[in-house]
């Protein structure tokens, strides 16, 4: 089964999921959105938060969500007197079932978001958040929120612990080829790494439209290869830019993300 086909089954669960009316009424007891006002940081720039809680069990997804699952997308378009510099994803979980990935949060997940006022009075953080909820069966859950974010300066500790489960900052080149497969585009990378086992690895190519397939790795000492391939809706070709290349890779101790690749 493709992820395609899946994808669609999936959707259909959810409209199914949205014509119970029980579970429309209880939402609200599944999932909770609020923003959290964060602190000023000496330099200016604001750190605020999303937190999203979640009853036991449910689970919400990462910025990339695996083979499935419904991706956030934040919009915090109508903010006043800020500028958002970036929504901070902290490192996920992995998940499988039926054979499919999936990069997930349970319980309790809060995205950092730093902000830069554009003055030193208040500001507004308002916006709209789209994510799904998954159990037996997923939910899309759109929520508006807004908070006005004051020059404090006292720190908030959960804030700070979930800015600190970020991935590493991978260091070093990511060399990457590129060739035409049916429905889109295979990519391969190549980097060398510190962990001696690297058990997962995610590629994003800076295009939600796109669906990229779970990699497969092989490593040899502390040679990492990396396979993927993207594929399209419409079995078009691809056009991946080597700047928006992200690969976030996995091992038992720490998750790493590296920003573009070269040509080798």
């Amino acid at each position: 089964m493709t992820r395609f086909f899946y994808t669609i089954i999936i959707a259909l669960s959810l409209l199914g999921a949205l014509r119970a009316p029980t579970m429309a009424d209880e939402l609200d007891q599944i999932v909770q959105v609020v923003l959290k006002k964060g602190w000023r940081k000496e330099s200016g720039d604001h750190i605020a938060a999303l937190q999203i809680t979640l009853a036991p069990g449910w689970k919400t997804y990462w910025r990339q969500p695996g083979d499935t699952g419904i991706p956030p997308r934040f919009d915090f378009s109508g903010s006043e007197n800020l500028t958002i510099l970036d929504v901070i994803y902290p490192a996920p979980k992995i998940t499988w079932q039926d054979n499919y990935r999936s990069f997930v949060y349970y319980e309790n997940v809060i995205f950092p978001i730093l902000i830069r006022p554009e003055a030193t009075e208040t500001a507004t953080l308002r916006g709209k958040i789209d994510i799904g909820v998954c159990k037996e069966i997923c939910i899309p859950a759109s929520f508006e929120v807004d908070t006005t974010l004051t020059a404090t300066n006292l720190e908030d500790t959960l804030i700070k612990s979930f800015l600190n489960a970020k991935p590493q900052v991978g260091f070093g080149k990511v060399l990457c080829e590129f060739k035409p497969v049916l429905g889109g585009m295979q990519i391969s990378l190549y980097l060398t790494v510190a962990e001696p086992e690297i058990q997962h690895a995610v590629i994003e190519v800076g295009n939600p439209k796109l669906s990229i397939r779970t990699s497969k790795i092989s490593q040899f000492e502390n040679r990492l290869n990396i396979v993927s391939n993207v594929l399209t809706p419409t079995g078009d070709s691809v056009s991946i830019t080597r700047s928006d290349v992200v690969t976030t890779i996995f091992s038992e101790e720490r998750v790493t993300e590296f920003t573009g690749c070269n040509s080798p």
